[in-house]
C-alpha cells in the first residue's frame, strides 16, 4: 500500500511539474515575441521572477523525487538564460567608492517625483525635497538625468530648476518642458530634464506619438575628455495602476483613454499600457541607431527586464546593474523589490565602472548612480 502511495505521488508530482515547467517556457518566450500577438506575456514577463524561483525549487525536488529524469527540468530551467541574465546581477557585491576615478563620468539617473513637496510654507530641515538635494550633493555627478521633474514658477513655491542650476552648480541645463498645467497665476513646468556640469550641445526631444501629453525623448551632447558622448533621457508612460487615488495634478496624463484608467481593472491596464511602451521603446531606439557616436541611455521604462521593451532596448547595449551588481536591482520603491524599472543603457564603447542603487525612500523610485568610462 505505502509502495503504491508513492508512485501515486511521483506521478501527480511528475504531471504537476510538467504542467508548470510548460507555463515557465512560454515565459521564456518574453524577449522575442511582441506580446501584442500574445497578450498573456505581459503577465509572464512580471511575473517572471516568481516563475523562476518555483521552477528552481521544482529542479530541487526533481533531485529527491526523480533523480533519473531530473536533467528534464534542469534543461527547461536553463531554457530561461535570456531572462535570467537579465533579471539577475551575478556580480560580487561592492560598496561604491565615492571618490570619482580621474577617467570616469558619473551619471545620476532618477525619477524624482516632483521632488516631494516644493511649498515654501511646507519646507522643513527633514523634508523630502532638502533630502533629495543633499543626496544630489553628495553624489557628485556630472551629468544627471530626471524624469518626473516640476518646476513652478509661483513666487511662493521653490523654483526647483534654479536651485538645482545655481545651487548645486550644474550650469547647464536642457529642460524643453513637455507639458504645462495649473492655473496662469501659478503654473507647473512638467518635463524630462538634464542637468550637466559639462557644456550641452546638440539638443533635442521627441514626442510620442501615443502619448503627446507626457514626457518625451530628450537628447543632448557633451564632450568628455576630448571625445562627445550623447545622453538620452526617457520616461515611458506611467500605467496610471493607481488612477483612481490620484491628485488634481495628475489629471492632465489621464485625459488620453481616461475611461479605461478609471473603470478597469489592473490587468487590463497592464495589457494596455505594454502595447504604448512597445511602441515608445521602437521610437527610442530608432533613434539610439541613428547614432554614431558613443551614447547612453537614462530611463524609467516602467517595464520589467523581462519584458519585450526591455530586451528591445537593450538588444547591442550594455546594462550598468548586470554589468557590475548582485541580486535583483529593485528600483521602485512599492509593490515588489524585484521591480527593477528605472535603467542605465550604454553602447559598447562605453564601460561600467561601478553601479549604486541607494535605497533611499524619498521618491517612489530610488536613483541610479554609475561611473562609465570610455573604452
Amino acid at each position: 500500500m505505502a509502495a503504491q502511495k508513492r508512485s501515486t505521488f511521483k506521478n501527480i508530482f511528475f504531471i504537476a511539474g510538467i504542467c508548470y515547467a510548460a507555463v515557465y517556457l512560454i515565459a521564456c518566450l518574453t524577449p522575442y515575441i511582441n506580446p501584442v500577438n500574445f497578450w498573456p506575456l505581459t503577465f509572464l514577463a512580471l511575473g517572471f521572477v516568481y516563475l523562476l524561483a518555483g521552477m528552481i525549487v521544482l529542479f530541487l525536488l526533481s533531485l529527491i523525487i526523480y533523480r533519473k529524469t531530473s536533467w528534464i527540468f534542469l534543461m527547461v530551467l536553463l531554457a530561461g538564460y535570456q531572462n535570467i541574465s537579465s533579471v539577475f546581477g551575478f556580480h560580487e557585491r561592492k560598496d561604491f567608492i565615492a571618490q570619482k576615478a580621474e577617467k570616469s563620468l558619473r551619471i545620476l539617473s532618477w525619477n524624482v517625483n516632483y521632488f516631494g513637496d516644493c511649498q515654501k510654507k511646507n519646507d522643513a530641515p527633514n523634508s523630502v525635497r532638502r533630502q533629495m538635494f543633499a543626496f544630489i550633493q553628495q553624489s557628485d555627478a556630472d551629468v544627471m538625468c530626471f524624469q518626473d521633474f516640476s518646476n513652478f514658477i509661483a513666487p511662493w513655491f521653490y523654483a526647483d530648476l534654479d536651485y538645482v542650476r545655481d545651487s548645486l552648480h550644474y550650469p547647464y541645463v536642457y529642460f524643453p518642458i513637455d507639458y504645462v498645467y495649473g492655473k496662469s497665476d501659478k503654473p507647473e513646468q512638467y518635463g524630462a530634464t538634464i542637468f550637466s556640469r559639462i557644456p550641452l550641445s546638440d539638443t533635442g526631444r521627441i514626442r510620442y506619438s501615443t502619448n503627446p501629453s507626457s514626457e518625451g525623448v530628450q537628447f543632448a551632447t557633451i564632450n568628455f575628455r576630448g571625445h562627445p558622448i550623447k545622453i538620452f533621457n526617457a520616461h515611458l508612460s506611467s500605467m496610471a495602476i493607481h488612477a483612481q487615488n490620484a491628485s488634481p495634478r495628475e489629471y492632465n496624463f489621464l485625459e488620453a483613454d481616461s475611461g479605461l484608467l478609471f473603470h478597469s481593472n489592473t490587468f487590463r491596464k497592464l495589457k494596455f499600457f505594454d502595447k504604448i511602451h512597445i511602441d515608445q521603446a521602437k521610437l527610442i531606439k530608432s533613434e539610439m541607431n541613428k547614432t554614431s557616436i558613443p551614447f547612453f541611455f537614462c530611463s524609467d521604462l516602467n517595464s520589467v527586464p523581462a519584458s519585450y521593451v526591455y530586451q528591445h532596448l537593450r538588444k547591442n547595449l550594455s546594462d550598468a546593474f548586470l554589468t557590475t551588481g548582485f541580486g535583483f536591482g529593485g528600483t521602485y520603491d512599492s509593490i515588489s523589490p524585484t521591480l527593477r524599472i528605472d535603467v542605465v543603457l550604454m553602447d559598447q564603447r562605453l564601460k561600467t565602472v561601478q553601479h549604486h542603487t541607494p535605497h533611499l525612500h524619498l521618491s517612489d523610485h530610488y536613483p541610479n548612480l554609475v561611473d562609465i568610462q570610455l573604452r
